[in-house]
C-alpha cells in the first residue's frame, strides 16, 4: 500500500512539474510579420508612416505632415473593424463606419467631421456592397442630401472583380448604367504587405473613395491577397525579405523609372 502511494505522489509531482513548465514558456504576441512603417522617399522630403498594434489588431495609424500630425484611429467589435476615426493635430476630422452582413463588408458610411477650417466640409458618403455568385461585387455609391441617401451622379455604381483573393478589374457605369471607365490590376505572387492585421482582410473600396486619410497613407484595398504590381498606366517593381513581404516599391512610369512624390517606398516589419 505504502509503495502505492509513493509511485502516485510521484506522478502527481511529475505531471505538476510538466505542467509548470509549459506554462512557463512565453508565448510570442506577433509571430507573424506585421508593418511597422512605410517610408516614401523623393528628391525633396521624406514622409514616415507608423502602424501601432494590439497584437494582430491595429490601434492607430501616424504621420507627420507639414500640416500637423495625421491619425488614424481604428475600434473593433470583435474581429470587425467598424470604426476610422481620422484626426489632424488631435482634432477629429472624418469619420468611417463600416458594418458586415454574412462576414463580408455591407456598407461603408464616411462622415465629415470638420468644421472646414482645413478641409472644405463635405456631405456625407456611403458606399453599400452586393455580393454575385460570380465573385463579383456591385457597389452603389450615394450621397446625403435634403435628409435623405441618394445615388451620386454621374457615375453611381462600381463592379468589382476578384480572382484568386485580389481585386482585378473595376468597372465604373454612368447613370444610364453604360461603363465609363475600366481598371485592370496585376499582382505579384507574394504576401499582401497588410495581410496579416486582422480585419483589414475584408475592407475595399471603389478606388475613389472620398476618404482623405486612408488615400493618403495608401491604405486601399487591404484585402488583396498580393501586391498590385500594375495599375492603370502605374506599374510596380519590389524587393522582398525572407518571408517573401515586400521591403522597397518603386512606381515605373510607362516603364521608365521615376521617383514622384509618394513614388518610392520603403517598408519594415515587427
Amino acid at each position: 500500500m505504502k509503495k502505492i502511494i509513493i509511485l502516485l505522489g510521484l506522478l502527481l509531482l511529475t505531471i505538476t512539474s510538466c505542467s509548470t513548465d509549459e506554462t512557463d514558456i512565453p508565448i510570442k504576441q506577433n509571430s507573424k510579420p506585421l508593418l511597422k512603417t512605410i517610408e516614401v522617399i523623393n528628391t525633396t522630403n521624406g514622409l514616415t508612416t507608423a502602424f501601432t498594434y494590439n497584437g494582430y489588431k491595429i490601434i492607430q495609424v501616424t504621420s507627420n505632415l507639414y500640416i500637423g500630425v495625421y491619425k488614424i484611429s481604428y475600434t473593433y467589435t470583435g474581429d470587425y473593424i467598424t470604426k476610422e476615426d481620422g484626426y489632424i493635430n488631435d482634432q477629429l476630422i472624418v469619420s468611417t463606419e463600416y458594418t458586415y452582413e454574412n462576414n463580408k463588408l455591407k456598407t461603408v458610411i464616411y462622415k465629415d467631421t470638420n468644421s472646414g477650417t482645413i478641409f472644405p466640409a463635405m456631405n456625407q458618403n456611403k458606399l453599400v456592397y452586393t455580393y454575385q455568385p460570380d465573385n463579383t461585387v456591385d457597389i452603389g455609391i450615394y450621397s446625403y442630401s435634403l435628409n435623405n441617401w441618394q445615388l451620386v451622379a454621374p457615375y453611381p455604381k462600381m463592379k468589382i472583380y476578384f480572382k484568386d483573393g485580389n481585386i482585378v478589374k473595376r468597372e465604373k457605369f454612368n447613370t444610364d448604367g453604360m461603363i465609363s471607365s475600366t481598371i485592370i490590376h496585376e499582382y505579384d505572387t507574394s504576401p499582401n504587405k497588410y495581410t496579416n492585421i486582422i480585419g483589414f482582410d475584408k475592407l475595399f473600396f471603389t478606388g475613389s473613395f472620398t476618404n482623405n486619410f486612408n488615400r493618403h497613407f495608401n491604405i486601399q484595398d487591404l484585402n488583396n491577397v498580393n501586391n498590385v504590381i500594375r495599375n492603370e498606366s502605374d506599374t510596380y517593381k519590389y524587393n522582398y525579405n525572407s518571408d517573401g513581404f515586400p521591403i522597397e516599391q518603386i512606381n515605373t512610369y510607362f516603364s521608365s523609372p521615376i521617383r514622384p512624390p509618394f513614388g518610392e517606398k520603403k517598408y519594415t516589419y515587427y
